[in-house]
């Protein structure tokens, strides 16, 4: 991600990359997402946009991206790579159970994955199923996380008005 942040901030977008640490006192699943969502928030604030954020998050960061969206505002949300079901996370990441979000998407999403992780994302993932969701498909993990999956995010953020 720290490339996607810099290539996007060298274009003149305000990025903000942020790592969570796992705090040690915290035992459930619910837990620990709370405490995620409250870090997020308020690294957020902090910036002092005036707009509500893109939020662009990839793999198990894609649940704490969903945890802030469902109670926050945000222009668009991208979700890379994300896990089919919360149930699919290892319980390194979900120590505990963990309901499916059910936030609707009233604003613009994406998820942009790889042709593997794609057959996934079809039988299980809420949002793929969803047809106001966009779907960015690239042929690897090389693709994804190189220029070509960064020019995919630009051209989706373009298509936005972003």
């Amino acid at each position: 991600m720290s490339s996607f942040a810099s290539w996007f901030a060298e274009r003149g977008y305000t990025c903000l990359e942020i790592d969570l640490g796992k705090p040690v006192d915290v035992h459930t699943s619910e837990a620990l997402m709370k405490h995620y969502e409250a870090e997020l928030a308020f690294h957020i604030r902090t910036l002092a946009i005036p707009f509500a954020p893109v939020i662009v998050s990839r793999a198990a960061g894609t649940l704490i991206a969903q945890t802030y969206i469902s109670s926050h505002p945000a222009t668009a949300l991208l979700l890379i790579s994300p896990r089919p079901t919360t149930a699919s996370m290892p319980q390194s990441l979900l120590p505990t159970p963990f309901p499916e979000f059910n936030f609707e998407p009233r604003f613009p999403c994406a998820i942009m994955c790889t042709e593997d992780e794609k057959l996934g994302l079809e039988k299980e993932h809420r949002l793929w199923n969803d047809s106001g969701v966009e779907k960015i498909v690239v042929k690897d993990e090389r693709a994804l996380v190189g220029q070509e999956g960064v020019v995919k995010i630009e051209q989706w953020l373009d298509e936005l008005g972003i």
